[in-house]
């Protein structure tokens, strides 16, 4: 009998390893599979629907603090802005707004940005995208407007310094001056840090229009020394562009 009731027990023990195991793995891959349903839907560019699936996640008090439903929300909308079939029905400027809107509250529930890397193509895009709008505005002296482009731009990227240096160039011209002081202070401390070698090419531009716009302005304003320390900071990055260059000789 008690070898019975000990093989009985072997017999509990195991099971119970082996239940745990399952649970465990299975709970992974749940994990993994949770949001299975908006890549799906975003494969498929069936956009409307993702939007309808993605708005429910963000509702669940469950999945309401997970990063991949804003961020599905932010690509649906991007998606749409492009596509002429949908501007009836989402007209292109606002739903590009609505892309980095969700993108900007996408970057709240990702402070540490785990998830951006895996999805540096879809932002490299977006960025692209914004900063493009913000250059015709910019042509058309349209600064306010310009301004909510750039600062859409830091909102989900807050390492990039060109876009920091274009929303306070900005707000010199909107005569915010508190505010554009505050921008290019953080401007100064993310040209301190960023990693200049990952740069890309919207990027490198955008610190190249950056810099110039603002070591234009200090020019003017005879502040030949806070000029030359901005351009200074860029070099790594700009070094031997032209019109950088330009800028340099200005200074020194």
């Amino acid at each position: 009998m008690l070898k019975v009731n000990l093989e009985h027990m072997k017999f509990k023990v195991q099971m119970i390893i082996t239940a745990a195991f399952l649970f465990v793995a299975g709970f992974a891959v749940a994990q993994e599979d949770e949001f299975q349903d908006l890549r799906v839907l975003y494969m498929d560019q069936k956009y409307e629907r993702l939007i309808s699936k993605a708005e429910g996640y963000v509702e669940k008090d469950k999945t309401r603090k997970s990063p991949e439903p804003f961020l599905y929300l932010s690509k649906a909308y991007f998606e749409i802005s492009q596509l002429e079939e949908y501007n009836d029905k989402f007209p292109p400027e606002k739903a590009f707004r609505d892309a980095l809107k969700w993108a900007s509250k996408y970057r709240r529930k990702d402070k540490e940005g785990n998830i951006y890397d895996e999805n540096d193509f879809y932002f490299n895009e977006l960025k692209k995208a914004a900063a493009a709008e913000a250059s015709g505005l910019m042509s058309d002296q349209k600064y306010s407007r310009a301004k909510r482009y750039y600062s859409g731009i830091t909102s989900f990227d807050p390492d990039d310094a060109g876009a920091w240096l274009m929303q306070g160039y900005c707000e010199i011209q909107m005569r915010s001056m508190q505010e554009a002081k505050l921008t290019f202070q953080q401007a100064g401390r993310v040209m301190q840090t960023v990693n200049y070698d990952k740069l890309n090419t919207t990027e490198r531009k955008l610190l190249l229009d950056g810099v110039t716009n603002y070591a234009n302005y200090l020019i003017e304003q005879g502040m030949r020394d806070s000029a030359r320390t901005t351009l200074d900071l860029a070099k790594p990055a700009l070094d031997g562009d032209s019109e950088y260059e330009m800028y340099l000789k200005k200074v020194n």
